[in-house]
């Protein structure tokens, strides 16, 4: 299933002006397309429109052909599944206990989970190493190994999609590149991924494209290689970038004389 969004708009009720205004994007199967843009900018509304938390106030959002508006809440969940920036946790949940709540689009409500929708939770929280978290509470949870098994949910969930908002916000560097590895091992099966994020290394290493946005609009998209350029963030921040040789987690990784963000397993990819 591929994910596009048509000319969307959307604007919040009392403001003088649209939150996302005419962005197109299209998302491919077995990709990764990254948005990036200040605070403000529109990046989680335009995600909330993509999952149909919002819903537009112009265009259309389509999963595979379809538009979301036609899908009802369990088909949508099993074609999509979503992380959101912020999550609250009122219940005192073990980890595995979270990650099964990503099965319940595929689980028969007057039965509940079965054995087999446990050893799905329990094959995602392996792929992203957390499988000795599954006793534990997620209130007890460091910041990015709850992100982990956060991921490890969407996982479970068995969609074709993932979308995130913000995936890398308040983790460290090691962190960081689990959570990037573990991306692009997911896009290496054939999922495609939609994040959004103010990391323009973190975008560079774990996107194929890129879409870089500014006061609600959409002004350039391209290949990651192609789109981070110092100019182009330039214009999308309203800051000078330049480069500089700094320490970096990602192996092979680079910021290039030329302003453009790289590393090694883009490049591998045939994009630097």
């Amino acid at each position: 299933m591929n994910l596009r969004t048509d000319s969307v708009s959307y604007g919040y009720p009392g403001s003088s002006r649209d939150a996302v205004s005419g962005v197109s994007l299209d998302l491919a199967e077995g990709t990764a397309l990254a948005v990036i843009g200040p605070n403000g900018c529109g990046k989680s509304t335009l995600l909330s429109l993509a999952v149909g938390a919002l819903v537009p106030r112009s265009g259309r959002v389509l999963y595979g052909g379809a538009d979301r508006s036609s899908l009802g809440r369990r088909d949508a969940a099993k074609k999509l599944s979503y992380l959101p920036q912020i999550e609250r946790f009122t219940f005192q949940l073990t980890a595995l206990e979270y990650v099964m709540l990503g099965r319940v689009p595929w689980v028969d409500p007057w039965s509940g989970p079965g054995t087999d929708d446990q050893a799905e939770a329990c094959e995602a929280l392996s792929r992203v190493g957390m499988e000795g978290a599954r006793g534990r509470h997620v209130t007890e949870l460091s910041g990015g190994e709850l992100q982990l098994v956060r991921l490890a949910r969407c996982l479970a969930q068995r969609t074709g999609t993932i979308v995130l908002d913000e995936p890398t916000s308040m983790l460290d560097p090691a962190h960081s590149l689990l959570l990037a590895d573990a991306l692009r091992d997911l896009i290496s099966s054939g999922k495609a991924v939609l994040f959004s994020t103010h990391d323009a290394l973190f975008a560079r290493y774990a996107a194929d494209f890129v879409a870089i946005m500014r006061d609600g609009k959409l002004v350039h998209s391209g290949s990651s290689g192609e789109a981070l350029r110092a100019d182009r963030l330039e214009e999308a921040f309203g800051v000078p970038f330049g480069t500089s040789d700094v320490p970096t987690p990602f192996a092979g990784a680079a910021i290039e004389a030329n302003g453009e963000v790289g590393h090694g397993r883009n490049r591998d990819r045939g994009e630097g």
